[in-house]
């Protein structure tokens, strides 16, 4: 994996565009995950620039090859991360993990969507839990969570599901959640998802906004369009809520991503 100047920097600004109101000695929770990138620019590692060594981020995903490579970026850098190898979802249970050709690609088995070159044949057993229950196993401080990242493909919505515990000792936080896939993985029960997750969240206190990629600045003009040349403005693309309650307002600059 490559750490250089460019890829730390963009830890660093993508850090502050995602994760602002995340101070140092705090804790940060990241459900899913991607350490198969060339790059080493994963959310935990952004995450991890905003608390120290000084806080925690506490790392989730099921798929061991990721918990693998990440073990080993955390004993190189001396890491304040704690890894859990599972998936999230509402309930304890089990599910199948169809592996993508990277990481970023994989998805769970109940997961709907559309038939992709991105998923290998290749499936894995994984188990599924809370994320409440994952919070209380790891011993975790609730008063000093702030931010929680979902980002595990269609899975978000069931997390969310599954945190009412922390939904209720945690009044001042900052939700990140991939969201507004155009494709049938956006689809719950007929709804879009970025609609079904808002109008939850705004249930319970947050204010929101969403970002879709493609028409942000940051991500569709700085890394697709200058880094990667590749044009997204005329593409459908996933998007991100950004929510907010109690003293974690939601930044201006925020829609810069």
């Amino acid at each position: 994996m490559i750490e250089n100047f460019l890829t730390r920097t963009i830890v660093k600004i993508e850090a502050q565009l995602k994760f602002p109101n995340l101070k140092k000695r705090e804790v940060g929770v990241q459900v899913g995950f991607d350490l198969s990138s060339k790059n080493l620019t994963s959310d935990v590692l952004k995450m991890h620039s905003r608390v120290g060594r000084e806080g925690l981020v506490l790392a989730i995903d099921p798929d061991p090859l990721n918990h693998s490579r990440l073990k080993q970026v955390i004993d190189r850098k001396k890491l304040s991360v704690k890894r859990v190898q599972k998936a999230t979802y509402s309930e304890k249970t089990q599910n199948k993990l169809v592996l993508g050709t990277r990481a970023a690609y994989n998805k769970l088995e109940f997961i709907q969507s559309d038939e992709s070159p991105a998923f290998t044949d290749e499936v894995i057993e994984v188990d599924m839990d809370t994320l409440d229950a994952i919070v209380a196993d790891s011993g975790v401080d609730y008063s000093k969570i702030r931010h929680i990242c979902i980002t595990n493909n269609g899975a978000e919505y069931n997390t969310l599901l599954g945190m009412t515990e922390i939904l209720n000792k945690c009044p001042n936080l900052n939700l990140t959640i991939a969201s507004g896939r155009p494709d049938s993985m956006g689809d719950i029960e007929g709804r879009r998802d970025v609609d079904v997750i808002r109008e939850f969240l705004e249930k319970n206190g947050f204010k929101t906004n969403f970002i879709r990629l493609n028409k942000s600045f940051w991500r569709g003009v700085v890394i697709y369009l200058i880094l990667k040349r590749r044009w997204m403005f005329n593409k459908e693309a996933f998007g991100f809520i950004m929510a907010s309650r109690g003293e974690r307002s939601l930044k201006g600059f925020q829609r810069l991503y």
